[in-house]
C-alpha cells in the first residue's frame, strides 16, 4: 500500500514540456504569419472575389496589368484578333477586318456603314493615325464557345484600353461585340 505522500506526488501534473512564455511567442509568430500570408494573398488577387475576377475590369489610364500569353490554339486565335482590331485602321485593311466579326454583328452593321466608320475613324486620329498601335491584351476570360477581353492600345505615348468579346462561331473565334454595343460599334471604350 502506498502512503499519503506518495499518492499526492503522482496525482501531480508532470512539469509542462514549454513555458508560459514559449506558448505566448509561438502564438504571436502564428499570428504574424497568419497576416503575411492575408496580405500576399489580397495583394497577388486584387483584392478581388472569385466571382468579381471573373469579368474583365474597366481599366483607364496606362494599365499595369500583365500581358495575356496565350497557351493553346484559342489564346492565340483570340489574341490575334485583339490585335488586328487595333492594327487594320492604320495599315489601311479595316474593310478586311469585317469578316472577322460574328453574323450576328454583320447582320446589324452592313458592310458599307463598318468601311465608312473606319474611314471617319481614321480621318479623326488625323495625323496620329500612323502612331496607333496595339500594345497588349489583358483580362482574357475563356470560356468554351466564348470571350472577353480588355485590349490595350496606343497612340503615340498615350494608352487606351477597350473592352472586347469574341464567339467561336462555325469553328473559327470572331469579334463578338458587347451586349451594350449597337449599330456598327464593336467595342466598348474604357479609358
Amino acid at each position: 500500500m502506498s502512503s499519503r505522500g506518495e499518492r499526492r506526488r503522482q496525482s501531480r501534473d508532470p512539469p509542462p514540456i514549454i513555458g508560459r512564455t514559449e506558448i505566448i511567442a509561438a502564438g504571436v509568430v502564428f499570428a504574424a504569419a497568419a497576416l503575411t500570408l492575408g496580405i500576399v494573398f489580397l495583394v497577388s488577387s486584387g483584392g478581388d472575389n472569385d466571382d468579381a475576377a471573373a469579368e474583365p475590369t474597366p481599366v483607364a489610364g496606362t494599365p499595369t496589368a500583365a500581358a495575356f500569353v496565350p497557351e493553346d490554339d484559342t489564346g492565340r486565335a483570340i489574341l490575334e484578333l485583339g490585335r488586328r482590331s487595333v492594327e487594320a485602321l492604320p495599315s489601311g485593311q479595316w474593310p478586311q477586318l469585317y469578316d472577322s466579326f460574328t453574323q450576328e454583328f454583320r447582320d446589324r452593321c452592313p458592310r458599307e456603314e463598318f468601311e465608312a466608320a473606319g474611314e471617319a475613324d481614321a480621318a479623326a486620329q488625323g495625323d496620329r493615325l500612323s502612331e496607333l498601335r496595339f500594345v497588349k491584351l489583358i483580362n482574357v476570360q475563356i470560356n468554351v464557345s466564348s470571350a472577353t477581353a480588355v485590349i490595350i492600345g496606343a497612340i503615340g505615348a498615350d494608352e487606351y484600353a477597350i473592352g472586347t468579346s469574341y464567339a467561336l462561331e462555325n469553328g473559327e473565334w470572331k469579334i463578338a461585340p458587347p451586349p451594350e454595343a449597337s449599330g456598327c460599334n464593336g467595342f466598348t471604350r474604357l479609358g
